[in-house]
């Protein structure tokens, strides 16, 4: 028998051996890893992202663009843009106005990425995109970026325009030369950034051979991970048209297509169109994306790479070098010719290019069978040409196909060029989607030539070892984006989803002089410490029958004019009660109107009519007060229209003094004595996951006659839904498809609502997903509306949902969206009963989620094609000189995916021309609310005034307080923070993207203000605002202890002997 003490011993023994064994086998392992031959080894792609020219912005987009052959190619669009950036009007004349343009080049989020503004506004917008680029391959694949920090993943960029760079050097002498232009032009700081940014330690290239720089790329990541040099493999391509010089030079090359159309291999090619992308995959060695569960989109089994070397030219390309190439990677891969699917051609629509490139094919795959001729395309026909990101579009292309087992249709072939012989070429042009239904592997070859005479060919094939696939893909980053650019901005509208961030409120300027206030008398009763407000004040209440009596009252010393119009204790209430409150309202503004003298201000006083942090719930009928104040200020000029949100009681009265009295803010919520103002900000969709519609689910869409609930109808059936009913007041019928059925169904009629709902239930039909598109619309001014023309527009949108979510089966839904507009979120002229009406049903969606119904309102822009929204602005041109242009129904089919996920409670999804419209909505007082989507300002110059003498402050806390807001104002000056931002005090300097430069430069400026002689070192000891603000009170404080003889007289007014004895006393000191 064993003592205890026996039998600990042997267990720690058994430990040791165990721990023993584990290293040694850990060790084996490694060695092993060292020794592997990976040279012929598969790679695998288990990543993607891209951003691509009509507004893809994921695989998932890019794929259904290929599939329903989009063409993706703005026509004119260029020359609005040089002109916007104010490009030199002889270049920008000379060159060709077509080309594929990207969408919000100048949005960044720089905090991900801790990068100051100042830092941010000289990088080039091509290695911001890459940035964000590779965090959506990502988590794409799967994979936190934290935890590649200090790997060995290696980073290989395609790139080779520097047109920043130019536009910069265009702008003012101050301009031309900072710290960051080198860094942030630089060609190979596209790669150091990433691998900087994100701590990857292995091999990190920029590559440019021109057209092939990305499929180059490509192969230098897969050969580099062969090597074992990384353990993953980040490839990128980039590509931005920001000047004109290349291409007026390219035009009178005669490369240009005159009419903006890659036609590759058609007869009437007459040259190529250029295109912007940044696209992005992640690549692992094949044994190890099977070892960790990763999604495979395809295998890259061999590449290669060459030059043509003397050919006829310089930017002749060569059969024979381009054929030698292909079998080298078919060689690489270890297939033979007849064993490949398709080939992704470079295709650029050129002359030359097109027949030589068909010669080269020839030589390679010619002794092929004549019945299993190769497919041919090439994603220029859809995309246009992206130059250096070229390569990686094809290659991206050919992995979707692989993927999904379907070639997409190539684009514009109509005629065979004439300069091929077709008959005898083993390979003939893709016109349609084609199946591959044989159980034989899809594999395909994908070709980029630079026009210096780089070649690089990949082979690409579909993955046969199945791994057991884990759910790893992780939601692509909401990145919070801001406009960062020098000079004039590029004027493109651009279709973008934006959402209200809610952000605490600085501290207004104190005004000396308080307000008279007058409140008016309504139904909604007093708030508690409204009588503090008045009492003092000259203030006096004040029915809206009276208002004359305004013009005849003289303010108390000059002092401006408040109106008080509270709402605040408005109980939710049904329809004639929802028309007695607009009757109120409406009679106060409209007397308002009649009046000679308007007040300087009038304060609406609401409780919980904003959804600011900290709410518990939204009034839907205060919401939607505020959003027809929003939409009246844009019609009533002179007073400015204030909303106070409340949660209990008012701020303290000064602070109400102050708010009145500024321009900048126009709402303000007050939660739990926080204040917070809205701003909208851009923000990033959802991660697009593949949706598939329930094949036995049915899918109702009221209003769906409209081409807004029809486009979305076609959508749901081409994504495998069961069963569409569009539902309208109309006896119309919809029978396009015989999935998408139409019902005849008035949604204000409760009694045919629930039949309805009793139909449902009684045919089993299983109801997945609502959206609640029914709306009228008609143009008034606030003016000439009555509380009945507000009913009016509200009955489909209120009444309707409450009918819907009261009479139809809600459990087992996935979703309910409703189509709301932006009128809602920030006013529109003529449009407050409609804003109203939109905003109600916004807050009444954010009362369903709490009730668990995955309810989500989307605020539509104008749509290009509908009816109601055209008939709001009368017409296209009057929208585009608003500075908000109606976006098309291809733009927003690439959305529905991420609309229907019910991950946030709304979104707005507008098409901007920031420059135009902003300065616009600005002139009418709503500044705070648009500050995100300005342009970070051009750096100001550090202003010095002169040395603060803090040293005569006395109290110790005031003058800490003074130190820490002259610090937070020096912050802002050196990182090039906007006026109306906010500076978190948690955070350290570095996290604010301030680096070494920055560093000395704010130093400096601490040192010129506060007349200080502190180092950069002193940073680094007290990394924050507060802990700086410490040290440098403590540098005063001792200044303070020590005795200060006063001189009582100036220099001038000293005689000789009086400034000979000082100047000996001092020199005592030392």
């Amino acid at each position: 028998m064993k003592t205890a003490t026996q039998s600990t011993s042997h267990d720690t023994l058994s430990s040791l051996q165990k721990s023993f064994l584990i290293i040694r086998n850990l060790e084996r392992k490694l060695q092993e890893e060292k020794n592997r031959d990976s040279s012929t080894e598969e790679i695998a792609v288990v990543g993607m992202a891209c951003h691509l020219p009509g507004g893809i912005r994921s695989p998932q987009d890019f794929w259904e663009a290929l599939l329903t052959g989009e063409d993706l190619i703005a026509d004119n669009g260029l020359t609005a843009r040089w002109r916007d950036m104010g490009q030199p009007e002889d270049a920008v004349h000379r060159a060709m106005p077509h080309a594929g343009l990207l969408d919000d080049i100048t949005l960044f989020d720089n905090e991900y990425f801790h990068i100051s503004p100042a830092e941010a506004r000289y990088i080039d917008p091509q290695q911001r995109q890459l940035l964000m680029m590779v965090a959506n391959a990502l988590a794409d694949a799967g994979i936190r970026p934290e935890s590649l920090k200090g790997s060995y993943t290696g980073v290989f960029t395609g790139i080779s325009a520097f047109d920043y760079s130019l536009h910069i050097m265009q702008q003012d002498d101050k301009y031309r030369v900072d710290p960051y232009l080198g860094s942030g032009n630089s060609l190979s700081g596209a790669s150091g950034r990433i691998s900087y940014c994100y701590g990857f330690h292995g091999p990190c290239l920029s590559i440019d051979t021109a057209c092939s720089s990305s499929l180059v790329a490509l192969h230098q990541g897969a050969e580099s991970l062969k090597r074992n040099e990384c353990s993953l493999a980040v490839v990128s391509g980039a590509n931005l048209v920001l000047s004109p010089y290349l291409q007026a030079s390219l035009t009178d090359a005669g490369m240009l297509s005159p009419d903006g159309r890659c036609k590759a291999f058609d007869d009437s090619a007459n040259g190529y169109v250029r295109s912007e992308g940044c696209l992005t995959v992640i690549l692992k060695r094949l044994s190890d994306a099977v070892n960790d569960g990763d999604r495979i989109y395809a295998c890259i089994k061999g590449s290669a790479v060459a030059q043509d070397g003397a050919s006829g030219g310089l930017t002749v390309p060569d059969p024979v070098s381009q054929a030698k190439v292909i079998r080298n990677a078919l060689q690489a891969a270890g297939m033979h010719p007849e064993e490949i699917s398709f080939i992704e051609g470079h295709g650029t629509g050129t002359s030359l290019g097109d027949p030589v490139e068909a010669e080269g094919l020839k030589q390679v795959f010619g002794h092929r069978n004549g019945d299993k001729k190769l497919l041919l395309g090439s994603v220029k026909s859809n995309v246009g040409h992206l130059e250096a990101a070229a390569g990686l579009a094809g290659f991206m292309k050919a992995c979707l196909s692989i993927y999904h087992r379907q070639l997409p249709p190539h684009l514009h072939f109509q005629q065979p060029n004439h300069h091929i012989a077709w008959e005898h070429m083993p390979f003939r042009i893709n016109k349609d989607v084609h199946q591959f239904n044989a159980p034989t592997r899809m594999s395909g070859g994908v070709s980029s030539f630079g026009f210096t005479g780089t070649i690089a060919h990949c082979i690409v094939a579909a993955c046969e070892t199945t791994p057991a696939v884990r759910e790893k893909q992780l939601p692509a980053p909401h990145f919070q984006l801001k406009s960062h650019w020098l000079g004039k901005l590029p004027g493109k509208s651009a279709a973008a989803c934006f959402n209200v961030q809610w952000k605490p409120l600085p501290v207004l300027d104190e005004n000396p002089i308080a307000p008279q206030y007058i409140y008016i008398e309504t139904d909604a009763g007093i708030v508690a410490n409204m009588e503090q407000l008045l009492q003092g004040k000259g203030g006096l209440g004040l029915g809206t029958d009276r208002l004359f009596m305004l013009d005849s009252i003289t303010p108390v010393d000059g002092r401006p004019l408040c109106l008080v119009y509270d709402v605040s204790g408005l109980k939710e209430t049904d329809a004639p009660g929802m028309k007695h409150v607009y009757q109120e309202l409406l009679a106060f503004l409209q007397a308002l109107q009649r009046l000679a003298h308007t007040p300087a201000s009038i304060l609406f006083i609401t409780r919980h009519a904003l959804n600011a942090p900290g709410s518990d719930n939204v009034a839907a009928l205060q919401y939607s007060l505020t959003a027809f104040i929003r939409s009246a200020s844009l019609e009533m000029r002179g007073p400015a229209m204030l909303v106070l949100d409340i949660d209990q009681e008012l701020p303290d009265q000064t602070f109400v003094d102050n708010y009145v009295q500024q321009s900048y803010y126009r709402e303000i919520a007050c939660r739990n004595k926080q204040l917070w103002y809205p701003a909208l900000a851009v923000t990033g969709l959802s991660s697009a996951t593949e949706v598939t519609g329930d094949p036995d689910g049915t899918y109702l869409i009221t209003g769906g006659r409209g081409s807004l609930g029809i486009h979305l109808a076609e959508w749901l059936v081409h994504k495998g839904a069961g069963a569409v009913i569009i539902t309208g007041r109309s006896r119309d019928s919809y029978t396009s498809n015989h999935r998408i059925v139409y019902r005849q169904l008035d949604v204000t009629d409760a009694n045919a609502v629930r039949h309805f709902g009793d139909w449902l239930r009684r045919e089993k039909k299983t109801l997945k997903g609502i959206v609640h598109a029914a709306g009228t619309n008609s143009r008034c001014l606030q003016s000439e509306l009555s509380a009945d023309d507000i009913m009016y527009v509200a009955g489909p949108k209120i009444i309707g949902l409450q009918h819907l979510t009261s009479y139809l089966p809600m459990e087992g839904l996935d979703f309910l969206l409703t189509y709301s507009s932006i009128a809602a979120v920030w006013g529109s002229g003529m449009l407050s009963h409609y804003a109203a009406a939109n905003a109600y049903m916004d807050a009444y969606v954010l009362q369903l989620r709490k009730q668990g119904i995955p309810a989500k309102t989307i605020n539509w822009g104008p749509w290009k094609d509908s009816n109601m929204m055209l008939e709001a602005a009368n017409s296209t041109d009057l929208l585009k000189e608003s500075g908000v242009p109606p976006f098309n129904a291809g733009t927003v089919r690439r959305v529905y995916a991420s609309l229907l996920v019910p991950d946030v409670p709304q979104l707005v999804y507008v098409c901007l021309d920031n420059t135009r419209f902003i300065s616009m909505m600005e002139m009418q007082g709503t500044m705070a609310f648009w500050e995100n989507l300005r342009p970070v300002e051009d750096t100001k110059e550090v202003t010095v005034t002169g040395e603060t003498d803090l040293s005569l402050i006395n109290d110790d806390a005031e003058r800490e307080d003074l130190i820490r807001q002259e610090l937070v104002r020096l912050v802002k000056q050196v990182l090039a923070i906007g006026d109306g931002e906010q500076v978190d005090l948690t955070r350290s300097f570095s996290d604010m993207g301030m680096d070494s430069i920055l560093l000395v430069k704010y130093v400096q400026c601490i040192n010129s203000q506060l007349g200080l002689n502190v180092n950069t070192n002193m940073l680094f000891n007290y990394p924050t605002i507060p802990g700086l603000a410490v040290y440098v009170n403590s540098r005063f404080r001792k200044a303070v202890a020590a005795p200060v003889k006063k001189v009582t007289s100036s220099l001038y007014e000293m005689s000789d002997e009086e400034v000979l004895k000082m100047v000996s006393e001092e020199m005592q000191k030392y």
